[in-house]
């Protein structure tokens, strides 16, 4: 493979194509079975120079040409009719760990390489990313250019924070590397581009020594919305990093609070089968949807980061799926957030009887804006609040109207800053991407909309 020295500027050539091509207009579906798109090409590169291949070749592979990898983004991100989709997915080799030129230990991986495997091929030798996934299905180049967020231990809390190098196809077909210490500016404005300015084929990403996670585990219930607010600041401020999922209307509010529980690569074996439980338990949640599935209240669970990093099968259109929508708010706002989003959801409620399973509530620390200059996470140092609601049916007409009415509210009211790949039935105006950012070759009609 061609990741021992790659020039600044790889030309293309005249390689042929020798990967997957489907032509057939056939349709593909995200992961949540509602967005398709029937483009006129779908192609899997396995290597580099198909990935070249492709982007140079304009007649074969009509523009515009758009990176997928698992096909997991709720948005419409995943649509473009007539156009190439380029799947990534098998080029997902993890290709070792190296010192940078800056003294740093990193992992050099393919783009298409699963969160998931990532994490399982580093803890098998004693080694961590500092981001903690979700979901483990999430592939690295999709996640070094876009939106993330994890309440993580000692981490900013979103992947492309600790991804250092990139190698990517530009719109011409060329092969180019950008790196932190020797790009700079320009290499941190390519990681906000999701895609629109090369599709990435190999990252470099920081590793450490793998460390535990010990979690409490607490249902509780509140009398208003403002006591609500102030529990989660105080179950923030007792441990090292808080997940939580607010229940509204109703008050409720599910805890994780985690704690560094000192190094170690595996699951402590006293702490099973109560890890494995609590694991699965979460995963069940988080496939359907928080649809009937209790979880468990595990108090001083200490359990191996990666060990949770889970992966999810493709659900079929009769069963519960999870769908959801992304808010940035600072944590200044927690209370007005909170307060407003309960009075909005229990009027919605009592209009049609309908309210989101829970709003799934992540902490974020911001970096420098130099480091992090548009998009999510890019208002200086300081800390941040996501603050998603959550369905069990990406289909259902209400929850879509919800969707809908609350991004007014959160967006245009409550000042939060939405993903495109992430929030759903987004509008012109409702997130800015730099022109700069978008090459014509890679830019489909729904970024389009977003270019300033």
């Amino acid at each position: 493979m061609q990741h021992e020295s790659f020039s600044k500027r790889a030309p293309a050539r005249n390689f042929a194509f020798q990967g997957l091509i489907q032509n057939e207009g056939r349709s593909f579906a995200n992961w949540g079975l509602h967005r398709t798109t029937t483009p006129a090409i779908f192609a899997e590169p396995i290597s580099y120079g198909d990935v070249q291949a492709l982007v140079s070749d304009v007649k074969r592979f009509p523009s515009p040409v758009s990176p997928v990898g698992s096909m997991l983004s709720t948005s419409a991100t995943v649509v473009n009719d007539g156009g190439t989709v380029i799947c990534l997915r098998k080029l997902d080799e993890v290709l070792g760990v190296e010192r940078d030129a800056a003294g740093r230990e990193v992992v050099r991986v393919q783009a298409g390489c699963r969160l998931k495997k990532l994490n399982s091929w580093l803890q098998a030798r004693g080694l961590e990313i500092p981001f903690q996934a979700e979901i483990g299905e999430a592939t690295v180049g999709s996640a070094a250019a876009g939106d993330t967020k994890e309440s993580s231990l000692d981490a900013p809390g979103y992947f492309s924070a600790h991804v250092t190098a990139v190698s990517y196809v530009d719109e011409s077909g060329a092969l180019r590397v950008l790196s932190d210490l020797e790009d700079q500016a320009a290499f941190f404005e390519f990681k906000c581009s999701f895609g629109l300015s090369g599709i990435i084929v190999e990252c470099c990403v920081e590793t450490r020594p793998a460390t535990l996670c010990r979690s409490d585990v607490s249902i509780e219930g509140f009398a208003s919305p403002a006591s609500l607010a102030a529990a989660l600041l105080k179950k923030r401020s007792q441990c090292d990093a808080l997940l939580a999922l607010v229940f509204l209307p109703g008050l409720g509010c599910f805890f994780d609070q985690r704690f560094k529980a000192g190094p170690g690569a595996h699951t402590p074996p006293e702490s099973q089968p109560g890890s494995e439980e609590f694991r699965l338990a979460k995963r069940l949640a988080i496939q359907h949807g928080f649809e009937g599935v209790a979880l468990p209240e595990p108090k001083g669970l200490i359990y191996s980061r990666a060990d949770f990093v889970n992966e999810y099968w493709r659900p079929a259109q009769t069963e519960p799926r999870l769908d959801f929508q992304y808010y940035e708010h600072d944590i200044s706002q927690l209370e007005r957030v909170v307060t407003e989003t309960y009075e909005f959801t229990r009027s919605f409620q009592e209009m049609t009887g309908f309210a989101p399973r829970g709003w799934a509530t992540y902490f974020v620390q911001r970096p420098e804006r130099e480091t992090k200059p548009f998009g999510l996470y890019s208002s200086g140092p300081g800390v941040s609040l996501s603050f998603d609601p959550v369905s069990s049916n990406p289909a259902d007409p209400l929850w879509q109207q919800f969707a809908r009415e609350y991004n007014g509210l959160a967006i245009h009211k409550l000042g939060a800053k939405a993903s495109p790949i992430q929030t759903q039935w987004l509008k012109r105006g409702d997130v800015k991407i730099p022109r700069k950012l978008a090459k014509p070759r890679f830019t489909t009609p729904y970024y389009a909309q977003f270019l300033v």
